[in-house]
């Protein structure tokens, strides 16, 4: 009996020893999940006009060759007594009315009654002072950032170097652009418009690490409507585009793993000055880069910004907020004979593409915690 319980005694000591060795861990930990986005956010349109006085730019009705606004010729005279109180001289036709086209019976150019070229200079038409600005304006669908609503604005160009834009260079992070379409109605091919890209870097921190990015903007136009001689939209307004790209980088708040949740309240992004058109200079920015100007003629994609990562180098942050800008001129309406814009309708369909890409990512933080 005495063995049983000595042996009993030895049995329950080895337990308890057993049972002082166990042990166990309860362990959480988070994964951050945060991807980048990329979207259109903003437009505008501005209208040049650098020209003086009313009678800037005048072609024939019928040849388009240039011509003078005065009145001169057999078919006008002069003098005070055949003045109008509102047009200058008063025309005088010494033609019998069937004859008075340009072109007449055999069309532009094809002789007949009143079809010589001699006729189409008494048919002159020439922009006006007012026309030269006005008619200009762009149509936007648009959503708040992460929402699916589908609002609407018209806005109306703006003059000289001053866009008129469709949000504030802040607000314009918040929004996303459905459908955008511009409609020029000026006497001239004188607008300039825009159209911006934005982008929200990943949230993931990146403070500690260099990283390398591939910048890349390209557009295509493809002309549609009427064509003269084989020349479409963008050729008969000298089309000519350029890009600018404006990014800022990460800050280290992510010290020790004490993450803050702040990025979306967008305290500090990236924006182009109120004097964009003539004087580059934005605020908040870690890189810009403003490209050479293009002509806009090509179908297929034409490169307008492609830094590559060797040349493009982020040293202690990613790129956070990044917004790409494309820039459309119709140049043919600036020179001292500006082209009237055609009556026929036609235009174009412009596609842009933008990558801003994570290149190369390496460890570079030497004093880490």
């Amino acid at each position: 009996m005495k063995r049983l319980f000595t042996a009993m005694a030895t049995t329950a000591v080895t337990l308890m020893a057993m049972q002082a060795n166990a042990i166990q861990v309860t362990y959480s930990f988070r994964v951050n999940s945060s991807g980048p986005s990329i979207y259109p956010c903003n437009a505008g349109l501005t209208t040049h006009d650098p020209h003086e006085g009313d009678k800037v730019a005048c072609y024939t009705a019928i040849t388009h060759e240039k011509c003078s606004g005065d009145c001169v010729g057999l078919d006008c005279k002069g003098g005070e007594e055949e003045k109008d109180d509102h047009h200058g001289p008063k025309p005088k036709s010494v033609l019998p009315e069937f004859m008075t086209w340009s072109g007449g019976h055999g069309g532009p150019g094809h002789g007949g009654p009143g079809g010589g070229k001699e006729d189409d200079k008494n048919n002159c038409v020439c922009t006006t002072s007012k026309g030269r600005k006005n008619g200009n304006y762009f149509h936007a669908n648009w959503r708040p950032w992460g929402d699916s609503v589908d609002p609407h604005t018209d806005v109306v160009s703006g003059s000289g170097t001053t866009f008129n834009k469709l949000f504030d260079e802040k607000t314009a992070y918040h929004k996303v652009l459905e459908k955008l379409s511009f409609n020029l109605g000026s006497e001239l091919y004188n607008a300039k418009y825009f159209v911006d890209i934005c982008y929200r870097g990943s949230q993931i921190d990146y403070s500690h690490f260099e990283t390398k990015w591939n910048l890349l903007a390209e557009a295509s136009v493809t002309d549609y409507g009427l064509k003269v001689q084989g020349d479409g939209y963008s050729d008969l307004a000298d089309l000519k585009m350029k890009a600018y790209i404006i990014c800022n980088t990460q800050d280290r708040s992510c010290e020790e793993g004490y993450c803050k949740d702040e990025d979306d309240k967008l305290h500090y992004v990236p924006q182009f000055n109120d004097y964009f058109l003539t004087n580059f200079n934005p605020t908040y920015t870690d890189y810009e880069y403003e490209s050479d100007s293009w002509t806009a003629n090509s179908s297929t994609f034409k490169k307008i910004i492609d830094k590559q990562y060797k040349e493009l180098d982020y040293k202690g942050g990613a790129a956070k907020y990044c917004k790409i800008r494309y820039v459309f001129e119709e140049k043919d309406g600036l020179s001292k004979y500006g082209k009237h814009r055609k009556w026929q309708k036609h235009g174009a369909d412009i596609c842009t593409h933008t990558k801003v890409e994570m290149a190369h990512l390496e460890n570079g933080c030497k004093d880490c915690h």
